[in-house]
Order: structure tokens, then C-alpha cells, then sequence
């Protein structure tokens, strides 16, 4: 399926569940109570923020006692879009990835972020993020284009009202990217963040006993998607067995990292190795 087929399916979907419910009468809020749903999620749902399941579609179709055939075209729909969601190739249109995946986490209060092997996201400089696209296969045009759609997302770490818990490896802290001058000054971008509001950085320093072993990093937005990163794709997880997984998976790595002062210690101790390399 192309993108845009992926997308004018995803609006269709979320068109048809903002016309039913008109067609009702019903606000979103009678919609909501009638669901047992939020109103936010009724929201997001018709503004095509969140995809909803298959449980959600038979939930709202029968609370606005729709006809079978629209049922079905909306079952037809969300499978389609859900498998499609399920997997995004990042060494194509990594831009346009770094923009839906943006759509996500502005629609996230709370962002927990794992990574194993290299700096979280929200934390990169420019020059970390661009040599992480550079080990790819894309075109020099299309590696500014994803730096430049990444720090575009760095916005949000300074929003008021959202809580980001990013936590990270001293292993990946240490695997050089570029340069040790690149690496030196990542290390200060880091430390720096972690005086931001809303934001905690933690860091599992080396030596510390592993409980659980990842096999991969992934991002959490609040408790209703997780994106899985591997090295040819994506996986966009919505599923609540999924989603519970990660979390306890994440708690683990959480109890492991240092924070505070401490991070800030291990982070200029990094930096100072860096810069005497």
C-alpha cells in the first residue's frame, strides 16, 4: 500500500466516525459517556490523531447503530491502516516518518524513551542526528531534510505540561559518533537538558547488574502506542498487551539509571574522556 493510499484510508476512517456521530445528534461528550471512551479519545479518533482498533469501531458503530455496510467498510478500513502502521520503512521517506511520529508525541502528555546503542532522540544535536542518518542509505537532500524534521521535534522537551522520562546506556553514551569533539559537546547538550522541567534523564552506567536484558530500544506514549525501532523498519504497536510488556520493561530499566547530580557526574566524566581522547 503507497502512503498516500495510507493516508486518504486514515482520513476516510476518521471522516466516517466523525459523521456518524453528527448524523446522531450526539456531542462528542455523549458519544464518549455513551463508549465508555474519553472525549479526547473521540477526538482524536475523528481528527485521525489515534487509529482506533477493531473493538473501538464495533463500540462506536454500535453506539450510532450504523448501517452493516458502512460497518464494514470501517472494519475493512482499520485493518488496513493498522497493518500499514504496524510497519514504516525508515530508509525511505525517513522524513516523512520523523513527521508522523512528531503527530504522535504532540498528542502525548507523558514520553518514556529506552535506548540501548545510541543517544534518545529528543537528546541528539544536530551533528549526532546527522551522523545517525548518514549510516544510512539516504541521499544527502534527504538526510537534512530528517536532521531538520528531528530537531523540529526537540520543541516539545520545553512545552509546558508534558514529562518526558528518557533513559539511556553509558555504553551508548560511549559508542563515538563522528567525533570525540561531536561526542564531547553531545555530552553538554545532555547535561543540560537534564535541568529542563518535565524533563528526567537517566543513565545505566556501566557495572550496574543488569536485571532484564533489552534486545532493542523503543519509545513510549503515554500508555496507547509504543514504537519499536529495528534496522530496517518500524513497528508502530498498539496493542495493550504490547504496550503493557514495554511499560514493565521499562520500569525495570528505570529502577537501574542514575539521575540528578549523579547523571550530571557520569555525563561530564564522559565529556572530559572525550575531549582527552
Amino acid at each position: 500500500m503507497s502512503h498516500s493510499t495510507e493516508t486518504d484510508r486514515r482520513k476516510e476512517l476518521a471522516r466516517t466516525l466523525r459523521e456518524l456521530r453528527a448524523a446522531t445528534g450526539m456531542s462528542g461528550m455523549q458519544a464518549a459517556k455513551a463508549a465508555r471512551f474519553s472525549q479526547a479519545k473521540i477526538s482524536r479518533l475523528e481528527r485521525g490523531v489515534n487509529v482506533p482498533t477493531l473493538e473501538d469501531v464495533r463500540t462506536l458503530t454500535d453506539v450510532y447503530n450504523a448501517p452493516r455496510h458502512i460497518r464494514r467498510r470501517l472494519e475493512e478500513l482499520t485493518d488496513d491502516v493498522r497493518e500499514e502502521f504496524r510497519r514504516v520503512v525508515l530508509h525511505r521517506g525517513a522524513a516523512d516518518f520523523q513527521r508522523r511520529v512528531g503527530q504522535i508525541e504532540e498528542s502525548s502528555q507523558h514520553i518514556r524513551t529506552f535506548t540501548a546503542t545510541i543517544v534518545p532522540g529528543l537528546l541528539q544535536t544536530a551533528d549526532y542526528a546527522r551522523a545517525v542518518f548518514r549510516s544510512g542509505d539516504l541521499a544527502a537532500a534527504d538526510v537534512d531534510a530528517a536532521v531538520a524534521a528531528w530537531l523540529s521535534r526537540q520543541e516539545l522537551l520545553r512545552e509546558s505540561g508534558r514529562r518526558f522520562t528518557l533513559v539511556t546506556t553509558e555504553g551508548a553514551l560511549r559508542w563515538c559518533a563522528e567525533s570525540p569533539t561531536v561526542m564531547a559537546a553531545q555530552m553538554d547538550h545532555i547535561a543540560a537538558a537534564t535541568s529542563v522541567t518535565g524533563v528526567r534523564v537517566g543513565i545505566i552506567s556501566w557495572g550496574t547488574v543488569a536485571r532484564v536484558f533489552p534486545l532493542h530500544s523503543w519509545d513510549i506514549y503515554d500508555h496507547r502506542t509504543v514504537i519499536v525501532g529495528t534496522t530496517t523498519a518500524t513497528a508502530i504497536l498498539t496493542n495493550r498487551q504490547d504496550i503493557d510488556a514495554y511499560d514493565a520493561l521499562f520500569t525495570e530499566l528505570e529502577e537501574m539509571a542514575v539521575y540528578g547530580d549523579d547523571a550530571r557526574r557520569l555525563l561530564a566524566q564522559i565529556a572530559h574522556d572525550y575531549r582527552e581522547a
